[in-house]
């Protein structure tokens, strides 16, 4: 073609071009389900390959293993699980390497994705916050963004669209009080009030502008409300749980992996080394876990707290009865309502104001039922007992207190305070606990007096631990 000139080389390329075009075309035409006008193009439905049943969702990798053993049952009943973990993990010990901090980190998000695909769970996301070791679940939504894990949370419930959301109790308990654990019940309870809101995260469900092109920056999602939620926990004490939700054996056997559930959820908990997984492994094949209670359930049942239902159930009904196939229209929550305060106030302040506030604003009042004030110090610690004193009167008042605490608990006096009116004033105990174990439950107990009137009183019980988080 070297007689060929230039310009009829181009019209020659160009018809080339147009040939494989409308060949392209006529291969899309006949394999594209998407109608040629974009316009149509966003009536195509959810990607039904993500669509699950069940939806756990909890704070560190690891934290999975309390809920492995109900995981198994609803898989060999043939539901669906999603599982979500808040923080990546880059806090803590790490007992098989010198890894620490985000290198750590990195390394429990695998143990975490091995764990899971042992579970038989496909659908595994991490939300990407950070470990924050301290009783207070504020604390740790602060350190890793609120309102950017929020986003991502319900994000993801409107991309899985579960029946059921399982997640860690929003309650500070014995034992447990990791601000980590709870600050994803926090987490899964918002998302589950928010996520069938299409004013909630409104970019989330708004329709792709071109969805037949690149760079869109909305979602096309669509909103979505879950139809139970349930929690559990890992405390010292665990009486409240009676009569509160279903309860699952763990020492039945497995029909799919013939052993009991109980073991399954040990072997799943092997895969988490750097916390300890490589010692249980040791103990399973030497076949000396009995002893093991600590963090597997091994003998105890799995159990739960029903926090709500949207449809018709019983309390201690199984974790899918009521559920509706096709899925519910979203109902709206409560909300905050300010309290109509009359008259002087005492009452705790710190995470139990803060619980005292979030629970009847989700609709979870039952929560704050369960179990009185309750938190674990270590031996030799420290104790910090938030008060508020609330003054709604139109004057100033002055406010005296007393404590009443155990033995080996020593206070500070406390001076009177001067709440001004229409005010509140903060005001926050702290005690330095014994330096050895005592039994039984340590009771504090304030009172406050105004005009030679008792104005309110504050109680907590404290459990003393070898060790536990700061408070």
């Amino acid at each position: 073609m070297k007689n060929v000139s230039h310009l009829t080389k181009a019209v020659l390329f160009l018809g080339v071009l147009a040939a494989i075009g409308a060949f392209r075309a006529s291969a899309q035409d006949a394999s594209n389900p998407w109608p040629k006008d974009p316009y149509y193009a966003n009536n195509r439905k959810p990607d039904s390959r993500l669509k699950v049943d069940l939806l756990v969702v909890v704070a560190h990798p690891d934290d999975e293993v309390m809920a492995t053993a109900y995981v198994i049952r609803a898989i060999e009943q043939g539901k669906r699980v999603a599982l979500v973990w808040t923080v990546r993990g880059n806090g803590g010990t790490n007992e098989v390497g010198p890894e620490q901090a985000e290198a750590m980190a990195d390394i429990r998000v695998m143990e975490g994705m091995k764990a899971g695909a042992f579970m038989g769970v496909t659908a595994m996301w991490n939300l990407e916050g950070f470990d924050t070791p301290s009783q207070n679940p504020l604390e740790s939504l602060d350190a890793s963004g609120h309102g950017r894990l929020l986003d991502r949370m319900v994000r993801i419930v409107r991309i899985t669209r579960p029946n059921v959301i399982l997640a860690w109790l929003p309650l500070g308990v014995t034992g447990e009080n990791h601000g980590d654990h709870q600050a994803s019940g926090i987490l899964s309870t918002e998302a589950f009030d928010m996520a069938g809101d299409p004013t909630a995260f409104p970019e989330q469900v708004a329709p792709a502008r071109e969805p037949l092109q690149n760079s869109n920056r909305t979602e096309g999602l669509r909103p979505w409300q879950p139809q139970k939620l349930y929690f559990f926990s890992n405390p010292t004490h665990m009486d409240f749980f009676s009569g509160q939700g279903p309860e699952y054996s763990s020492t039945e056997i497995s029909p799919s992996r013939h052993t009991t559930y109980g073991e399954v959820a040990a072997r799943g908990f092997v895969f988490h080394g750097t916390q300890g997984g490589v010692a249980l492994e040791s103990a399973i094949e030497k076949h000396a876990i009995d002893g093991l209670e600590e963090p597997i359930p091994l003998t105890k049942p799995t159990q739960f707290i029903l926090g709500k239902s949207l449809v018709k159930c019983g309390v201690t009904d199984d974790v899918f009865a009521g559920v509706v196939p096709g899925g519910i229209p979203f109902q709206r929550v409560p909300g905050y309502t300010a309290g109509a305060e009359t008259a002087p106030s005492l009452k705790l302040g710190g995470t139990w104001g803060y619980y005292r506030d979030f629970w009847p604003a989700h609709g979870l009042e039952r929560l704050g039922t369960l179990i009185p004030p309750e938190v674990s110090i270590q031996v030799g610690g420290v104790l910090s007992l938030p008060m508020v004193l609330e003054n709604p009167l139109d004057h100033p008042i002055k406010v005296g207190f007393r404590v009443q605490a155990p033995s080996g608990w020593k206070f500070s006096p406390i001076p009177d305070a001067t709440v001004e009116a229409h005010d509140r004033y903060l005001l926050r105990l702290l005690s330095d606990a014994p330096t050895t174990k005592l039994p039984g439950w340590q009771q504090f107990h304030v009172t406050a007096e105004s005009d030679g009137k008792s104005i309110g009183a504050v109680d907590l019980r404290v459990e003393l631990e070898g060790w536990a988080l700061q408070q």
